[in-house]
């Protein structure tokens, strides 16, 4: 019995009541340097204290990820089912982008985090022969919209199979203003150029951690789609594909007016949200060149 490793004992009972209260930045390398360098060194001696001891101190050995060190299962699993949400998501995107394509010709831009990111560039200047109408962009907005009711639909089949159960999230970043855009030959793709511009930069940037104003309520919530603008003409043309997506069964009834919270630079924003009607055999049959098209022709273009 030695006083020594009672203090030992103390400060691992105290790492596991702070654990158990939370985590914050740099807690996780706080600990795991803990366990490498205060309680590790201390087991090739009491090893020999008794088999006991000696057996519990090969089973923490054994439960170590070899290419790491420490014990990984949780985190292993944590990574693993983020993977698989987001290569889900990235290949009904690839699969679905290529059917967009025939609409007219844009660039998708598509890159995967702790998620998956996509932004479309469509225009005049983009194409060889200059032929373009506001129709095209109209057209690619309702199929996107029906493509997150997909993305959300799949997400959520996709939660029971995951060790971790996580959550998915879908948000829409309207811009009906032209932006001055460039390629960018060192970095092979285009990036916004110019002052105003980066405005839209700035605002992807942060929206994600937007905040209902008046409430502490996250704007982004499970099995809904946030769709955030800044001006009153954009609000009233996805009314009417979100109109025509709950008509189809797409989407659930309700329909949410909110204001935002000021963001760091960023003022004045608001979004619609919906919730998603996760049944995916809803969507299938929309989500298709003909039918898209067929839709916007018939829209009665409120917000023109």
């Amino acid at each position: 019995r030695l006083p020594i490793l009672d203090a030992l004992a103390y400060r691992v009972d105290k790492n596991i009541q702070e654990i158990e209260a939370g985590l914050s930045s740099g807690d996780e390398v706080a600990r795991l340097d803990f366990v490498r360098y205060a309680i590790e060194p201390v087991f090739e001696h009491i090893q020999s204290f008794s088999p006991s001891v000696s057996e519990k101190i090969k089973g923490y050995r054994a439960a170590l990820d070899p290419s790491r060190g420490t014990i990984y299962r949780k985190r292993k699993d944590f990574e693993e089912a983020i993977t698989r949400i987001n290569d889900t998501i990235a290949f009904y995107l690839d699969k679905e982008e290529e059917k967009a394509q025939s609409y007219f010709p844009h660039y998708f831009e598509k890159l995967k985090t702790d998620g998956v990111d996509h932004t479309i560039y469509i225009g005049a200047s983009m194409v060889e022969a200059g032929r373009f109408d506001p129709l095209y962009v109209r057209n690619l907005r309702l199929w996107q919209l029906m493509v997150m009711c997909g993305v959300a639909s799949r997400t959520e089949q996709l939660k029971g199979d995951l060790k971790v159960p996580l959550e998915a999230t879908h948000l829409i970043l309207v811009q009906d203003t032209p932006l001055s855009i460039r390629f960018r030959q060192d970095e092979r793709r285009f990036d916004v150029d110019g002052a105003y511009d980066i405005r839209h930069e700035i605002i992807k940037k942060r929206i994600d951690k937007a905040t209902i104003k008046r409430r502490s309520e996250r704007l982004t919530q499970p099995g809904k789609i946030a769709i955030v603008y800044s001006h009153r003409r954009e609000a009233l043309e996805y009314q009417e594909y979100i109109d025509y997506l709950q008509a189809s069964g797409c989407l659930e009834n309700e329909l949410e007016n909110l204001e935002l919270e000021d963001l760091p630079g960023v003022h004045g924003l608001k979004a619609l949200r919906v919730t998603v009607d996760t049944r995916a055999s809803a969507l299938e049959q929309h989500v298709s060149p003909e039918k898209v098209r067929e839709v916007v022709r018939a829209m009665p273009h409120v917000a023109n």
